[in-house]
């Protein structure tokens, strides 16, 4: 069984926060706040459409003060981290 977990994606301009209850990964999470923030949501489900956004987002790994991963984006300035 999976364990779903809480996993909070800002927007760190504008610091709209979307929450995704679920569990895939912090990238998968990040990758789909992209897509639906623009006007291709539709096309969230289609895997090689995930990979041209996961390539364009350019996304990295940061650890935080207390041991835990967030990813980031910076092109399109959104991180995701477990809350």
């Amino acid at each position: 069984m999976e364990i779903k977990r809480a996993i909070v994606v800002m927007d760190v301009i504008t610091e709209q926060k979307t929450t995704f209850y679920n569990a895939l990964s912090l990238e998968d999470n990040l990758i789909s706040a992209i897509i639906t923030s623009t006007e291709d949501s539709r096309k969230i489900m289609e895997f090689a459409y995930r990979n041209k956004v996961s390539i364009d987002a350019k996304i990295e790994s940061i650890p935080s003060k207390n041991g835990s991963m967030k990813v980031y984006s910076q092109a399109f300035d959104m991180i995701a981290y477990e809350g």
